[in-house]
């Protein structure tokens, strides 16, 4: 009767096929969002950072914006040490007072008592558009389809 070992996979040919795997798909940049996973992320953290423009207000008793540059494709805000570019790709549409707007920009304040000014961002992308609304009676920020 003759006995055969099953030896398996060595390390080093281990190590071979997942080196091989990593450089292909840093290659193939794998996507599996897609676009639709992006504007979500992008309009997330314009959602998080208008939430920490309003906290700033709040906790600095002091009126904070968030400016939105339609022109350059970018939002800032001075006070709460934000400057964010947004992608070409996105089109952005904004809504805000008379007053807050001008220039090609436009701002939603946040009080020191939470309200704010109040506003609307929309963001486009590829036919898909989230809204970001920021409510001027108690600031609340908030993010729908």
């Amino acid at each position: 009767m003759r006995v055969t070992a099953n030896r398996g996979f060595t390390l080093l040919e281990l190590l071979i096929v997942v080196t091989i795997l990593a450089l292909a798909s840093a290659l193939v940049g794998i996507n599996f969002g897609g676009d639709r996973a992006n504007l979500e992320s992008i309009a997330r953290t314009l959602v998080t950072d208008l939430r920490y423009v309003r906290s700033r207000a709040m906790v600095g008793n002091v009126d904070t914006a968030l400016v939105v540059d339609l022109t350059r494709n970018v939002y800032y805000s001075r006070a709460a040490n934000i400057d964010r570019p947004l992608p070409d790709s996105i089109a952005l549409e904004l809504t805000v007072d008379r007053r807050d707007a001008g220039g090609g920009r436009g701002r939603i304040v946040f009080y020191p008592d939470g309200s704010s000014s109040g506003g609307k961002l929309r963001l486009t992308r590829n036919g898909r558009s989230l809204e970001i609304t920021t409510a001027w009676l108690n600031g609340y920020v908030s993010l729908r389809e």
